[in-house]
């Protein structure tokens, strides 16, 4: 089983495979699916092979970026917090990749002695061995277990419910002001301050708002939710917490990402959106 992971778009065959070539010229073991024996089972291949990696490199292009199969696999090395970004050619990354957090090698012809592939297999060599990679190349560190999350989860309700208990005892006090009342009130302004259309903010040749996201606050039974609509995606959250500028979800759907930590983080006209595996994305409020 091979050190190194290479996810790419077969589109990109060319490109790959200087990659490809460069790292095993400069001492890793690296696998892509060209590695697969005729005989062996596609999916269950990769899957052995992913898993097994110690660093996984996803090589982002226009093909690749809308491709469902890098997309996954991506999704799962960052999870595990051995996720490496190149960009291959000038493009967007998929939605919550980060804002072209990555090494850039378009144009790169293979030359081992290039400063970009050199930064690469500084990273690729840190990550392997449990090392943080310096910073550039898109990499996420891995998340906290479940159990931190539901810890943090418990440490808000409880605290909910003493603002609550604590309101409750206010009230029996007509001339006091109730605390939750005023939690309430500051809850709902925060998430009616998340409503609307957000896009990326300009970069170069890309205007702002080119790429739009629309967010809906609803309400699923007894609790708040937060809905994410734009490019392909439809995603509901339940809010969990909402207070200090701050809201944090818990996907509801789609079912493959029931139960992921989201974190929405109002900064002046500029929406932070943190996902879970920590990988922020800045948003600008958009008109229309």
């Amino acid at each position: 089983m091979a050190d190194v992971f290479l996810s790419y778009k077969r589109d990109d065959e060319a490109a790959a495979a200087r990659v490809v070539r460069a790292l095993r010229a400069g001492g890793l073991s690296v696998w892509w699916d060209q590695d697969i024996p005729p005989a062996a089972p596609w999916e269950a291949t990769i899957e052995h092979e992913l898993e097994g990696a110690k660093a996984v490199i996803v090589a982002w292009s226009r093909a690749s970026a809308a491709s469902e199969n890098v997309k996954a696999e991506a999704r799962r090395a960052r999870h595990k917090g051995k996720l490496i970004q190149v960009f291959i050619e000038p493009c967007d990354p998929p939605l919550f990749f980060g804002e072209h957090q990555g090494l850039k090698l378009a144009g790169w012809t293979g030359e081992a002695q290039d400063i970009r592939f050199q930064m690469l297999l500084t990273a690729v060599r840190a990550v392997i061995d449990g090392k943080p990679p310096p910073s550039g190349v898109g990499f996420a560190p891995r998340k906290a277990p479940r159990w931190r999350w539901w810890a943090v989860f418990a440490a808000i309700v409880a605290l909910v419910m003493v603002f609550l208990i604590v309101g409750e005892l206010v009230a029996l006090n007509p001339p006091a002001k109730s605390p939750a009342r005023a939690v309430l009130t500051a809850r709902a302004a925060l998430l009616a301050k998340v409503a609307g259309v957000w896009g990326l903010p300009a970069e170069a040749g890309r205007p702002a708002c080119q790429a739009r996201f629309a967010y809906s606050v609803e309400r699923r039974g007894p609790d708040d939710a937060i809905r994410l609509r734009g490019l392909g995606v439809d995603s509901v959250g339940k809010v969990v917490s909402a207070e200090g500028g701050s809201i944090f979800t818990r996907t509801i759907t789609p079912a493959s990402q029931a139960g992921s930590q989201w974190e929405l983080r109002l900064e002046g006209d500029r929406l932070i959106q943190v996902d879970a595996a920590n990988v922020s994305t800045t948003l600008v409020k958009c008109a229309g």
